[in-house]
């Protein structure tokens, strides 16, 4: 599916560039550009343009596999701090957020929601240490041209044993960028267990289930 398929009408042609943007991303340099240039009008352009929902959806399932609502956890991705903000709305109260953007995390910033803000780029080591954070999320990160399924084992090492990471994966990149089969191979291996696994909408616009909706515990 083409990404002008998903860019309803009223979205102003500045909003439909970036979203294009968006779905052809090659390269980390294109990537910091682009989220650079998107940061302050990001939200309007998914949550009014595009009835952005994943973030909510995402939220909800990890607030029904993490009752523990003291829990430190980390917004994998975390870009403008939508996800941060619905996690907020379930009681959680101790939110990291993580994203290769200082300028969508200034923004994510002035939602005062989380607590540390790290800078980090998914394709490499994580500056964050092992088994400290009791749950995880992320959307709006595993999609065209962002990050491959390469980062999944750095992602589980820093949750503890039993923690739960609830995310989203775009449908068309599920298998293409690694997600199936690096998710089984873990699962094979007793480093992670799934929880849940079902098909959902990203956005009330979307005609047809458009993503995979996760969660696995690490082991």
């Amino acid at each position: 599916m083409s990404s002008t398929r998903i860019i309803p009408p009223g979205v102003s042609p500045e909003a439909a560039q970036l979203l294009e943007r968006a779905y052809a991303l090659n390269s980390d340099a294109q990537s910091r550009a682009l989220y650079r240039d998107w940061a302050e009008t990001y939200d309007e352009t998914m949550l009014q343009g595009l009835q952005y929902q994943s973030p909510a959806t995402v939220a909800r399932l990890l607030a029904d596999h993490l009752p523990a609502r003291q829990a430190r956890v980390l917004d994998i991705g975390c870009g403008t701090g939508l996800l941060g903000q619905a996690l907020a709305t379930h009681g959680f109260t101790r939110i990291d957020g993580l994203d290769v953007s200082p300028e969508m995390m200034e923004v994510a910033r002035r939602r005062g929601v989380y607590g540390d803000l790290i800078a980090a780029d998914l394709n490499q080591p994580l500056p964050v240490a092992d088994a400290l954070y009791e749950g995880m999320s992320c959307c709006g990160t595993f999609t065209h041209g962002h990050v491959g399924a390469g980062c999944l084992d750095e992602l589980f090492r820093v949750l503890r044993p039993g923690a739960p990471f609830a995310f989203t994966v775009k449908r068309e990149v599920f298998g293409t960028l690694g997600f199936e089969e690096r998710l089984a191979a873990l699962v094979q291996a007793g480093t992670i267990r799934q929880r849940l696994f079902v098909h959902d909408r990203h956005y009330a616009t979307s005609e047809q289930p458009d993503g995979v909706f996760c969660v696995y515990e690490r082991c």
